[in-house]
């Protein structure tokens, strides 16, 4: 499972994009929350390999409908589902 998490420029929430790689492609989820937790929902990610750019990076949507780019390097990734993800700090 690979982990981007950023803050969505039109509802100012938090996200937690999540997503690994399956021969159907991309499949996870986005899950937004603002501070007071008022907020607290996410919507399932599913993209077809094709779709990510040639350097890996992907368009999706917070649950508001703003548009997203995905960089390709996410900011974790777990060793649980793909033995070549691994957490890259200060890179």
């Amino acid at each position: 499972m690979k982990y981007r998490w950023a803050t969505c420029p039109s509802c100012g929430c938090e996200l937690a994009i999540n997503y690994t790689e399956t021969p159907q492609g991309l499949l996870g989820s986005v899950r937004r929350w603002n501070r007071d937790r008022t907020i607290n929902d996410g919507r399932p990610l599913q993209l077809a390999l094709e779709v990510r750019s040639p350097d890996g990076s992907f368009q999706t949507e917070c649950v508001c409908g703003q548009k997203l780019e995905v960089p390709a390097r996410p900011d974790a990734v777990s060793a649980e589902r793909d033995a070549d993800l691994r957490v890259k700090l200060g890179e």
